[in-house]
């Protein structure tokens, strides 16, 4: 598979791709630039693209879009990766903050929905 095919089928499944290269980042805002290269480092980084990178790929998508359209979760999210501890381990520092990144939004997701305020109708 050449390049351009390759990138083509990675941007299909990705489709807030653009919104998320092309959003306006505030001056001085480092974290988000790095995040959103960290993005687009891991999308177009994978060799093959199987099922399985598929599904991940259109879920870092969605957490990408999640992050730069909710403010709450962008700072929850900020405040997790600046805390984030990277052993000596790792070889694929780019597949591990995906990781994390993913570990994150799944407890996020978990922690939104069970913080619902049910009202008390008198």
């Amino acid at each position: 598979m050449n390049s351009f095919s390759k990138n083509k089928e990675v941007v299909s499944v990705c489709k807030n791709y653009y919104t998320i290269v092309n959003y306006e980042i505030y001056e001085g805002d480092e974290v988000t630039s790095n995040i959103i290269k960290l993005y687009t480092d891991f999308i177009f980084g994978l060799d093959i693209i199987t099922k399985r990178e598929k599904d991940k790929l259109a879920l870092i998508d969605r957490i990408m879009l999640k992050f730069i359209t909710d403010k709450r979760f962008k700072k929850e999210m900020c405040d997790y990766l600046g805390n984030l501890k990277v052993s000596k381990g790792v070889t694929d520092l780019v597949q591990y903050v995906m990781n994390k990144m993913i570990v994150f939004f799944e407890d996020y997701k978990d922690m939104v929905t069970r913080n619902i305020y049910v009202p008390r109708w008198i």
